[in-house]
Parts: C-alpha cells; structure tokens; sequence
C-alpha cells in the first residue's frame, strides 16, 4: 500500500512513527522544517498523485481550506475531531473520501506528544463518503495498522456522540480547573485526573466550538443539571443530620 501522510502534529506524528515500526514505508510531508527534520518527512505542501491512501491529519480550517485543491485521483482520510463540516466539503470537492477519526490522544504537543502506540486498542471511527468497497477494505486495513478498532459511523452519530465523550468532557475538566485552581497545593491524583483534559492543546477547543458548538452546548447544560441535581442531594444528606 503506498501511503502519504499530510500533517505531523501529534496524530499524524504518532501514525508515522507507528508505521515505521510495522516496517511500512509512507511519504510524510509537513511545512514546519524542525518537525520534517525529526521525522526526515518532506517540507512541502501535499500534491502528491497515485497514492492508495492520503492520510490528512489536519486541524479542520487548515483542512477545508485545501480540499478543493487537492489531486483528484488519491483515496484520503482525514483524522479530525468532528465530522459533518468536512464529509459536506470532501462531497463538495469531489475526492475520493473516506471520513475518519481515531478517538485517541493526550495532553502533550509537538513532537513530545508523539506516540507509536496512541492507538493501540482504541476506536477508529470511519465515515462513508463516496469511496467504494475497496476503498473501505484500505481504511480499515490501515486502521489496523496502527491496532486501532475501525467503526464505521455516520457524520451525525460521531459528531453528537462526541460531544458526550470528548468535547463536553473537555469544559467540564477546565471548570474543574478553574474552581480549583486556588487549592492545588492540597491536589492529590483525583484532581490531576479531573483536570488532565484541560492541559490539551487550545486549539482544539476552538475545534470544539467552531464545529461542534451546539452538540457540545446541549450535553454541557445536560452535565450542569446534573450537577445541579446532585448538589441538591448533598445538601439534602447534610440537612438531614
């Protein structure tokens, strides 16, 4: 399988050292020179042709942005967060497209945040664009690849499911943060593990935000009633004494 991967951040980063490790050989291209020095990846932007999959480990502006300009005649995949906004462009620009996100990750970024075994044993979702059943096999099989679990999904359900696992969840450990940012000096492992979502990279929030605004909205207000409900019943317990 001759494979491009386009963006060296945390995933794509991760991807190429996992490869490698496999003993799969993939072109890599970036436009940060320290980072295609590290990973001897090519420092240019992607106009590569007759690849059996282009992977576009992109943030989302980035990533719409350079749709409609990419070679018609590769099958890709992109690795980001939500969904919906960039199945709609890749119909739009007529790729070859496969929808993809492998829901893993950590705290870290640059070339720190690299990891051959990010996903080992985590879900890989997968959406259906217009790739054929071929194309389908080749996802998954790379999926595999990295000991990821593909899952097949629509935009819809990845997006709204998301907002429950990953988007909301973020918020919720930066409230945490910011209520007890006063008291750390007493923090012990329950709090770091409350607040660990928080130290992500920023610009994933804005992802958050921008493309999945109100699914995240939705499930924050779910969260807060909850809370709110659960503060009653400790006042409660405590009253009751």
């Amino acid at each position: 399988m001759k494979i491009a991967i386009v963006g060296l951040g945390q995933i794509g980063g991760s991807m190429a050292l996992k490869l490698r490790e496999v003993g799969v050989k993939a072109d890599l291209f970036d436009v940060d020179p320290k980072i295609c020095s590290l990973l001897n990846a090519n420092c240019k932007n992607f106009d590569g042709k007759g690849y059996d999959l282009v992977v576009l480990a992109l943030h989302i502006p980035v990533l719409l942005k350079i749709m409609n300009e990419l070679p018609k005649d590769n099958l890709y995949l992109d690795t980001a967060s939500v969904k919906s906004q960039v199945v709609e462009m890749a119909k739009k620009a007529g790729l070859r497209f496969i929808g993809g996100h492998p829901i893993a990750g950590n705290e870290r970024v640059g070339p720190d945040s690299w990891d051959a075994h990010l996903f080992e044993g985590k879900p890989f979702a997968l959406v259906e664009v217009n790739g054929n059943f071929e194309d389908k096999k080749t996802v998954e099989e790379f999926a595999k690849l990295l000991g990821s679990n593909p899952i097949w999904t629509t935009a819809k359900e990845h997006d709204v499911s998301l907002a429950h696992t990953s988007h909301a969840p973020y918020f919720v450990s930066v409230a945490v943060k910011r209520v007890g940012k006063n008291h750390e000096k007493f923090a012990g492992p329950g709090y770091e593990s409350m607040t660990r979502l928080s130290k992500q990279d920023p610009k994933l929030a804005d992802v958050f935000i921008t493309y999945n605004g109100v699914n995240t909205a939705k499930v924050l207000r779910e969260v807060a009633n909850e809370i709110l409900k659960m503060a009653d019943e400790v006042e409660k317990c405590k009253n009751s004494e």
